[in-house]
């Protein structure tokens, strides 16, 4: 175990995706209110840094590529040595990569806490076991799974609730876009999140979203919007051009995660796939619809979420893979009246 008393400066190695930051925030307010006393460094990719601008959490970032460049090996030599430079009594390793080891142990962090995967555990010195279940690895909530590593060296969990943070720039940034496209009415705002930086495994059809939002549309006066990432534009415009009724579409804006994170807080449903935004909407005790196929249900599954799951009756669910390599049932089988049905129920609500 260790005595908050001996910890000094701490180095935090966040996860690289969207949703895997948000459900790793009770953990991040975990090592702050079991280290009240100590400086900590959150070290993560560019492109997460605007999901955690805000946090009372950490008192230092240290970015690990450049305006979301590929780590070059000269940054990776560049990282090592700042962070030997910073002498770390505490490291906590949220990814379960090698090579996120490798970097703590090279930069001389004295105590390394993460778990026993990628056969990296002689790297740690504090090797958190992953939980089993009839011999084999047993699928965990990610707000828990990153929690243990925080139990596992005898800290007190106060909270499980995923918290994320708005700043008023943020909350203006939002508004006038809300107001350029006529959505600051007092219709109920639906958004769409079409896309999924995992895989295209994860994607709904453009048709689906499309009947949906037409399947809405004929029972509540109301605004739905598009909102994805740059690279899923044609998704969205796929998703626009298949539309028979009124839809906005916001992938032309160049949508960034804080402003993001305020429209999701402001609207009144978001329908998505098991992505990023999902999560965000979690945080922000937001109703989700979530149209999930290749993923195991039980990585995000909390009972905090206001929403629900939807999954269609097929033989090959939760493969995991990133790309589909039979015909995607698990997703084309969705049907778009069951999506437009329970979104119409969590509004009314």
């Amino acid at each position: 175990m260790v005595k908050p008393s001996n910890i000094h400066n701490i180095i935090i190695r966040s996860p690289n995706w969207v949703g895997d930051v948000v459900t790793a925030t009770p953990a991040f307010r975990c090592i702050r209110e079991n280290f009240p006393n100590a400086r900590i460094t959150i070290a993560l990719k560019s492109y997460v840094l605007k999901l955690i601008e805000g946090a009372p959490w950490f008192d230092e970032i240290l970015l690990l590529d450049s305006d979301g460049q590929r780590q070059s090996g000269l940054r990776y030599v560049s990282i090592i040595r700042q962070i030997q430079s910073e002498k770390y009594d505490l490291g906590f390793l949220f990814p379960n990569s090698f090579s996120s080891a490798v970097l703590f142990w090279f930069g001389g962090v004295k105590r390394r806490i993460g778990y026993k995967r990628d056969a990296r555990s002689w790297l740690l010195t504090d090797g958190i076991d992953r939980l089993y279940e009839n011999g084999r690895f047993r699928p965990t909530y990610m707000g828990d799974y990153y929690l243990r590593l925080c139990t596992g060296i005898g800290c007190e969990v106060r909270s499980k609730e995923l918290e994320l943070f708005i700043t008023e720039e943020w909350q203006r940034r939002a508004a006038e876009i809300m107001e350029n496209y006529n959505l600051s009415n007092d219709k109920s705002l639906i958004l769409l999140n079409p896309g999924a930086a995992y895989g295209s495994s994860k994607c709904w059809t453009a048709e689906g979203f499309a009947q949906t939002v037409d399947l809405i549309n004929k029972q509540l006066d109301c605004n739905i919007a598009i909102i994805c990432a740059p690279h899923e534009m044609k998704l969205a415009l796929d998703i626009e051009r298949a539309v028979k009724s009124k839809l906005i579409n916001l992938a032309n804006q160049i949508i960034s995660l804080d402003v993001l994170k305020a429209l999701i807080k402001r609207c009144d449903l978001l329908i998505t796939v098991d992505s990023g935004p999902r999560h965000i909407a979690v945080a922000f005790k937001r109703p989700v619809v979530t149209l999930m196929g290749p993923n195991d249900p039980r990585y995000t599954d909390t009972p905090a979420e206001i929403g629900q799951v939807i999954r269609a009756d097929v033989d090959c669910l939760a493969c995991q893979l990133k790309v589909c390599p039979k015909d995607h049932r698990c997703m084309t089988q969705i049907k778009p009246e069951r999506v437009a049905k329970i979104g119409l129920e969590l509004i009314k609500c």
